[in-house]
């Protein structure tokens, strides 16, 4: 029971502005004091906790996206995405959306997909007619495609805590990814037809402009193949594909594109550190808490509590959709990986749902939870770029949610959606 107010202490230091490494500290700390835990297994976590071969991966995909960001590849796929669907009435909010499901191959951080998306594309949409407040809903949607869009940091982080195979885990996001993608880009249909957002006149299909701007694009379309399919084949690790995307992305971005210089290559070097080590400390100081929670006997808690409520599957996932959702809007999906998944896995194998199911409901959810005050990271980048107050955003983004969350629902229901990629490959 000394968890439940561990955890409430955390979420109070949280709430209040502490970094989110510190609020970690301090929650261990006491649960080491009041749950009779060696102090010692703080500094033994902590290591534990930044010791794996996995999390090598991160660093390639936060470069990954900083180049991305730099390089010219987003503004090309702005392009090439334009070609073929901006013709559509709300054309250029149905680009945004399929950029970010195109940025969300190439990178792995949510954060970067939604500034590279919005820095190209919120521009265009004002001059089209386009409110800033709905185009910046829209492009901060890049973020959530991105987390389950493979590559994707938090699969990575999850297949850490998990122990789950971090390709099986990137195969089973690409048709949810996809349908999410496709269902946000008929909302934005219906929407800017609705409100008559977008140009008076729409321009004309053009197959040699598709063409055109699809010679122009390749190179960096081609990033998430050669990273996800390098995987596959088996000829690279996740750690190993990261670092070829970095080492492919330079050559496209400096040597083909020309428009990386190298005296804006420690600019991009010193960002992605920094966002390296803000992740990888919180995944640290997470484990510390998760180390103390688990052999607190939480997992077991917490299976035998929702088992007590019920033993139809269905209530339980209904339940725990509910659960996420609310952690989406207070925890960060990294953060929410760490702590929350152990807790999960004991549950999952009684009610005999598969882990990679799971794991997918699990990484929608708190992608959700980037468009959502307090912690969407997501919502206020895309506020930021779009220079607007959040609170105008949060009115825009309420029906992407909906569409959202119905999309979750149909996950939950079909498994075979998440597992029919992962059982070809097998």
């Amino acid at each position: 029971m000394f968890m439940v107010y561990i955890f409430a202490v955390f979420l109070f230091l949280t709430v209040m502005g502490l970094p989110l490494f510190f609020s970690f500290g301090v929650a261990a700390v006491l649960a080491c004091y009041f749950g009779d835990f060696p102090f010692q297994i703080i500094a033994h976590q902590l290591f534990i906790g930044m010791d794996s071969f996995t999390l090598l991966a991160i660093p390639g995909f936060v470069l990954v996206g900083e180049v991305m960001c730099i390089g010219g590849i987003s503004q090309r796929a702005v392009d090439f995405c334009n070609s073929i669907i901006g013709h559509f009435k709300g054309g250029l909010s149905m680009v945004a959306v399929l950029v970010g499901m195109i940025m969300g191959g190439i990178s792995g951080s949510a954060v970067a997909d939604t500034a590279a998306v919005g820095s190209a594309l919120v521009p265009p949409m004002e001059k089209d007619n386009y409110p800033r407040a709905f185009s910046a809903a829209v492009v901060g949607t890049a973020g959530p495609l991105g987390n389950i869009i493979p590559p994707s940091i938090p699969m990575v982080v999850y297949a850490m805590v998990s122990g789950l195979s971090v390709l099986d885990l990137f195969l089973a996001g690409y048709i949810p990814g996809i349908l999410i993608g496709l269902g946000l880009m008929v909302l934005c249909y219906f929407i800017s037809k609705r409100r008559g957002y977008g140009p008076a006149v729409t321009s004309k299909f053009s197959f040699p402009t598709v063409v055109y701007h699809f010679k122009r694009s390749i190179l960096a379309i081609l990033t998430p193949l050669i990273i996800v399919g390098g995987i596959v084949s088996g000829i690279f690790t996740p750690t190993e594909s990261a670092t070829i995307g970095v080492v492919y992305a330079l050559i496209v971005a400096k040597y083909v594109y020309k428009e990386l210089t190298w005296s804006q290559l420690p600019e991009i070097l010193l960002n992605s550190v920094k966002t390296t080590a803000k992740l990888v400390i919180i995944i640290a100081s997470a484990t510390v808490f998760t180390y103390i929670a688990v052999n607190a006997g939480l997992p077991e808690l917490f299976k035998n509590f929702m088992l007590g409520i019920s033993e139809n599957t269905y209530v339980i996932l209904l339940i725990l959709n509910i659960i996420l959702l609310i952690t989406g809007l207070v925890i960060d999906i990294l953060v929410a990986t760490v702590i929350v998944v152990p807790v999960l896995l004991p549950l999952t194998q009684a009610l005999g749902i598969d882990p990679l199911h799971m794991a997918m409901i699990f990484i929608m959810n708190m992608s959700i939870g980037l468009l959502t005050p307090p912690v969407g990271y997501c919502l206020f980048v895309a506020s930021a770029v779009a220079d607007i107050p959040v609170e105008k955003t949060i009115v825009n983004v309420i029906p992407i949610i909906i569409t959202m969350i119905g999309l979750l629902v149909v996950i939950n229901l079909f498994p075979s959606l998440t597992l029919f990629i992962p059982g070809l490959i097998d």
